[in-house]
Parts: structure tokens; C-alpha cells; sequence
């Protein structure tokens, strides 16, 4: 007998959504009584890691409800590619109710496009269905009551029965039945939440004007063609009353300073035609196969028992997990984390193509279950790839893509994971993960690729991905998610542009700089050299935790960096500069370090705990100059309240090694004979000035001055 078209997302439109939707949709079912009635919802662009609006309030529908109720979903994707550049609105009305009426039961005699915020109440008949079957052919409206957000708000949302005698009860006697008639071509103003007609008549028009996609007037336009239609607006208040749950404690996208919306005088006062030739045959996506979405108890028990059945065949739990081993934890138990993926499987559309980059085995079995578990017909799909040769098909195709830099912790010895790949208490990068980290760069270049063409951003989602050898890259080309560390997943998409340029392959090398030559740090006089843009860091030995995009941090009691220094002039004494920007002990603590170059402890400093730029300059020894290449350590002594758990010192940004820097004491005065004064004198005044290094870092003798 009666279609019902809604529309809506999973977001927060008006105020108290969830509770005024369930209690609509409820008591709307409740006046459906023919077998063929039914409740058309279109969910439209619900972000892909969100379940559908009615999903989300499912809990709180009656049978009755979900018996009637159909859900069909229009992914975000086909927003982004055909409507949102034409649109503010996160939902584009008319292509929503066109789309429900495309596909509503072509038994049902009438359609009835209204809101979820309504509540109808059947004056004397027993239902809608009854009030329709005896109904002429015609286009009917009704005025709109409101109900407070008070009364609605105590209404059971889950007893539509109880609630409705309510609304029947209070509205006469609150002087809530305020009839407010409108023009003749809409009848009633704000025509939207009732607007019943026959479907043969929407057909005819072509449904709504689809060209109307910045809100607004939607209803009106639709009222005017079927005025022009039919000839005129029916009144069915003498049947019906219809009650409006009021939700403007909140505004909604609607509402603004400066509100955009549809042209009233283009799709209103100037409409002289009821149909639309140009949409006829293509409304409501015609083009396009939607997916009916499962609602109710029976779906969310079909995902929990696939889950179960899946980590059936999973090995046994490691012990319990130290979240302090975080930083460079690089197994997980693959059953634990198993669940908070299928998390973001089961909001996704029944026709899924999932990606899976990684090298755990383990998980791929787990995921290959329960995907089998979940689409015994195959609409689900799984793509794999271990290296960046396997990684092009799974960019092409994958609609979701799992990143996996991780490995089962239950694996005996995994290659790359044995104690002796250890250095104190870092653990190299598991080799087997190595080729996964190069795909992944590859990975996120196809998806900007994508991006740039326009794409819908796909979900990424990272296990794993919390380590100090992945974070700040991860940060710095996905938007994420919190860390989650707990379930080791977190939800991202890609940025088009990285906020820092971070080298993967350089991170996940770090450990390696200790099994492997050393290369010492290369310092060109004058020039200062950024850890920031370091590529190569071999030249740090022990005592350093991971790069970071500013900087790195001594890690521990003792951190040793070999450098070599360029040709010196033998006139001079060089000084070396070190600059820091932090201080890893406990703010406002002391901290007694000691800088030591080439085994020598030149210097010794009291600094405190917190953010304190500073410029440790020292002079270095005449032996670690005869030498060149040479060895800077610094040393804490004593007892040490570290700030972290990670031990970590001094945040390193930059190194300089110059002449003069600083004046030197008077002890260590340099004699510059007649032979070089008569050099620098031949050489004129701007020879001169750039010779001496500084005012005061000279003595001449009378002797020498005296000569020519």
C-alpha cells in the first residue's frame, strides 16, 4: 500500500538525533499495517568507517520496525566523486528520496516522502495503511505540530504504542494542534514532512529536481509540479495529525549567519512545467547498484560468529602485554588484534576489496577465515602483498588496505627477531618487515595519485604503527587516528602533502648503524651541520634513541658520536658548538653532564630539566685536532631523574665546528711571529680582518710589531 521514504547519515544533524530518529522510525512503522508496506531509508555518505545511522540505533527499534525497514546505502565515495563539489550539504535530499523511490516495492500505491522526526497519528482508523485504501487519487498534505524537545525527550522511544497516546493526549490539551496553512501551491508551510502521493504521479513528474542540491525549497518544488500535476493540494488533517519533534536547541548545517540555498524564485515562483525531461530514466541513480544493508540483532550475530569461528584456529596467547615495551614492539597477538579490524570490515558494504601489505602470517590466515566466515559468496575480496612488486594491484583495486608492520608474537624465532639482533635494549628491524616499509612508500605514492585525480581518500588501517621506527613518518603522511596501542590499529588516510619530510627506510635502519662500519659524522669548518637533514647516521654510536623530524636525543648515561673534522689552520684553535633545545630530566631538576672529546673531558655542566635552548661550546684538544677523526661523548653523572622511562638526555639539533668562535682566557693567547705578521700585513686591511678570528684572541709583541 505505502512506500515511506527517509533519508539520513550517521552525524549529528539537530539536536538528539539518535533518540528522536529511533522514536520516529518506531512509531511510522506503527501505522503500517498491509503486507507490502515498508520504510525506505537511504543512508547517504555515513563515512566508511561508520555503521549506517539506522545501524548505530538499531538496538532501539521495535520487530515491527525492522521487519518493515529497508536500508540502502549510498557510499561516501559517490558523494565525493559526483556531488561534492557542487554542494556544502553532506546530503543531497533530492537524489536520497529519488533514490528511494527507485527502488520501493512497485506493489505499493503510494508514496509518502516525510522526515525521521515525525510521529503520525491515524484520527479514526485503525492505521495509514487503512486511511490510504479507501484514499482517491490525488497529491495530500497536513499541517505540522510541533512537540517541544521536553515532551518528545521523555516520550519511551522503544514503546511507539505508549508514546503515541502521549502525543494524542497532550497535544490538545497543550494547544500544540496549531494548523498553519501556506500558499496554494504547497498548502501547508513546511510541506516536507508530508507530502503523500501516488507513485504513478512521481514517475510521471520524474521525481525531485535533482538539480537542487544546497538545501531549501526541495519539498516546495516538489509541492508546485505536483500542483501542476494533479491541479491541486488535498488536505488529509481531518484524517491525520502529524507531529513535528522539534531539534533547534542545536543548529543544524542548514542554519548560519549566511545560510546557501537553492534558488526560491528558479525552482519555485518560476516553475511552469511539472516534469523534468533531462533527468527522465536517470534519477535516482539509476545507474548505480546499491547495497540493502542488514539491520537488526540477526547481522551483528552473523559478525560475532565469524569472528569466533576465525580465532578458533588462532595460536595461543603470548602473556600479557607491558605497554612500556611500545616503543619498539614489534610482535603482537594476532587474535587480539584480529577483532579491531573486523571492526572496520563490518561497517563497510557487503561488496568490500580488502588489502592486506605485511608479512604475519599468522593474521593473513586469520583474515582469510573470517572473511570466509563473513562472505561465503565471495563478494568480500582479499588482496595481498608482502613487497612493493606485489603492492600495484593492491593500490589499483583495494577499497580498504590493512598495513601491517608487525609480526605474530607466537612465531618461534621469527628471521630478524632472534636476541642476538639486539643492541642493549634496541631490537633491529625485522628483515622480513623491511621490504613491507619500501611498498608502503610506493603505497602512498599511488594514493596521491588518486587523490590528486579527484578519488575518494581510501581507509588505511595501520597495525603496528606505533613504533619509534614508523611513527613519525606514519604522522607526517597519514591522518590518523589515535595511537590505540592497546588494540595496536588505528584508522588513517593519506595526506596530500607531508607535514615533515621523514625517511622510512632511514628509521628502520637505525639499529643497523651498530653491526655495521663505522662512518664518522663529517664537519666542514663553518658550516653548520642539522641532525634534522642527516641521512646518514652511522657515525652514532651507542647511547642514542631513534631520529626525530628536529633532532635526537641522547638515550642513557653515555652517548658516543664519531666525527671528522676538515682541514684546520695551523694558527688556530677550533671550537666546537653543540646545540641543544632540551633537557630530558624531570623540569626544574639538576643534571650534572660532562662533554668528553676524544677521551678527553673538556668541560663539565650543571643544567635543569626542561625546554632550555643552549649552545655548549668548547675548544677542542690539540690531540683530537692532530688526529681529526675522533670520538664526542656526553656523560651524565650520578643519579639521573629521567623525564621519560626511555632515558632520554639531550635533544641534539645541530653541530658547528669554527675558529675564534669565542675569545680564548689569556693563558692560551696565541704568538704569531714576524713571518705570519708579515703575511697578513702583505695581504691588506680585508686580509687582515679575515685572519684574526676575533678582538682580543691575539697578542703581538712589541718585537714583532715593530718590524716591517
Amino acid at each position: 500500500m505505502i512506500s515511506i521514504l527517509l533519508y539520513g547519515r550517521n552525524d549529528a544533524h539537530g539536536y538528539n538525533l539518535h533518540r528522536r530518529a529511533a522514536l520516529s522510525l518506531n512509531c511510522l512503522a506503527e501505522v503500517l499495517t498491509d503486507d507490502d508496506d515498508e520504510i525506505v531509508f537511504v543512508d547517504y555518505n555515513t563515512p566508511d568507517e561508520l555503521p549506517t545511522f539506522v545501524d548505530a540505533l538499531a538496538d532501539t527499534l521495535t520487530d515491527q520496525c525492522t521487519s518493515r525497514l529497508r536500508v540502502l546505502r549510498v557510499p561516501a565515495a559517490l558523494h565525493r566523486e559526483r556531488f561534492q563539489l557542487l554542494t556544502h550539504l553532506p546530503a543531497v535530499e533530492p537524489v536520497c528520496r529519488n533514490a528511494a523511490a527507485r527502488r520501493a516495492n512497485p506493489a505499493n500505491r503510494w508514496l509518502l516522502s516525510t522526515n525521521t522526526d515525525m510521529i503520525l497519528l491515524p484520527d479514526s482508523a485503525e492505521s495509514l495503511s487503512e486511511v490510504c485504501r479507501e484514499l482517491a487519487d490525488g497529491f495530500y498534505g497536513l499541517p505540522r505540530f510541533e512537540l517541544p524537545e521536553w515532551l518528545w525527550e521523555q516520550l519511551p522511544r522503544s514503546d511507539p504504542r505508549g508514546a503515541m497516546s502521549e502525543v494524542r493526549r497532550l497535544g490538545p490539551l497543550l494547544h500544540l494542534d496549531e494548523s498553519s496553512p501556506s500558499h496554494e501551491w504547497v498548502r501547508f508551510d513546511a510541506p516536507g514532512d508530508f507530502q503523500l502521493c501516488l507513485r504513478d504521479d512521481f514517475v510521471a513528474i520524474d521525481g525531485f529536481d535533482e538539480r537542487m542540491v544546497l538545501g531549501w525549497h526541495v519539498d516546495s518544488n516538489l509541492s508546485r509540479r505536483l500542483h501542476l500535476h494533479r491541479g491541486s493540494i488535498e488536505s488529509l488533517e481531518e484524517a491525520v495529525a502529524g507531529y513535528h519533534c522539534n531539534h533547534n536547541r542545536t543548529p543544524t548545517v542548514y542554519q548560519g549567519p549566511d545560510p546557501v540555498g537553492n534558488d526560491l524564485t528558479r525552482f519555485f515562483l518560476a516553475v511552469e512545467r511539472a516534469d523534468i525531461p533531462d533527468q527522465r530514466g536517470i534519477w535516482g541513480l539509476a545507474d548505480v547498484e546499491l547495497e540493502e544493508v542488514s539491520v537488526g540483532s540477526a547481522a551483528r550475530a552473523r559478525f560475532t560468529a565469524a569472528l569466533v569461528a576465525a580465532t578458533r584456529t588462532a595460536p595461543p596467547g603470548r602473556s600479557p602485554w607491558n605497554p612500556f615495551e611500545t616503543a619498539f614492539a614489534l610482535t603482537y597477538d594476532s587474535a587480539h588484534v584480529l577483532p579491531h579490524i573486523v571492526d572496520s570490515i563490518v561497517v563497510s558494504g557487503r561488496h568490500l576489496t580488502i588489502g592486506y601489505l605485511g608479512a604475519n602470517t599468522v593474521l593473513r590466515a586469520l583474515i582469510d577465515d573470517v572473511v570466509r566466515e563473513l562472505s561465503p559468496d565471495g563478494s568480500l575480496e582479499v588482496l595481498y602483498a608482502s613487497d612493493e612488486h606485489e603492492v600495484e594491484e593492491l593500490a589499483e583495486s583495494a577499497d580498504l588496505v590493512i598495513v601491517d608492520f608487525g609480526l605474530d608474537a607466537t612465531l618461534e624465532s621469527p628471521a630478524g627477531l632472534d636476541q642476538g639482533d639486539r643492541y642493549e635494549d634496541v631490537p633491529l628491524f625485522p628483515k622480513p618487515l623491511r621490504p613491507v616499509v619500501i611498498a608502503f612508500e610506493r603505497l602512498l605514492e599511488r594514493e596521491r595519485a588518486r587523490l590528486d585525480r579527484g578519488l575518494h581518500p581510501r581507509r588505511f588501517l595501520l597495525v603496528n604503527s606505533s613504533t619509534v621506527y614508523l611513527d613519525s613518518f606514519v604522522v607526517s603522511n597519514l591522518d590518523c587516528s589515535s595511537r590505540a596501542t592497546h588494540s595496536r590499529v588505528r584508522r588513517a588516510t593519506v595526506k596530500r602533502v607531508p607535514t615533515a619530510n621523514v625517511d622510512l627506510v632511514r628509521d628502520v635502519r637505525w639499529a643497523d648503524r651498530l653491526t655495521g662500519p663505522r662512518e664518522p659524522l663529517a664537519l666542514r669548518i663553518g658550516r653548520t651541520t642539522s641532525v634534522e637533514g642527516l641521512e646518514d647516521f652511522s657515525g652514532f654510536g651507542s647511547g642514542w634513541w631513534l631520529p626525530d623530524p628536529s633532532g635526537i636525543w641522547s638515550h642513557g648515561l653515555r652517548a658516543v658520536l664519531t666525527v671528522v673534522v676538515g682541514r684546520i689552520p695551523a694558527w688556530t684553535r677550533p671550537v666546537l658548538e653543540l646545540t641543544f633545545d632540551r633537557v630530558g630530566v624531570r623540569r626544574g631538576r639538576p643534571v650534572r653532564i660532562g662533554l668528553v672529546v676524544d677521551g678527553t673531558r673538556v668541560e663539565t655542566r650543571d643544567l635543569t630539566g626542561g625546554t632550555h635552548p643552549t649552545r655548549w661550546r668548547v675548544r677542542l684538544p690539540r690531540h683530537a685536532l692532530a688526529r681529526r677523526t675522533f670520538d664526542v661523548a656526553l656523560e651524565f653523572d650520578g643519579d639521573v631523574d629521567w623525564a621519560d622511562k626511555n632515558r632520554l638526555g639531550l635533544h641534539l639539533q645541530s653541530l658547528l665546528v669554527r675558529t675564534g668562535l669565542i675569545p680564548m682566557p689569556l693563558r692560551d693567547r696565541l704568538d704569531i711571529g714576524a713571518s705570519a705578521l708579515g703575511r697578513i700585513a702583505r695581504s691588506g686591511r680585508r686580509a687582515l680582518k679575515t685572519w684574526v678570528p676575533r678582538a682580543g684572541a691575539l697578542r703581538l709583541s712589541r718585537r714583532d710589531a715593530s718590524r716591517p
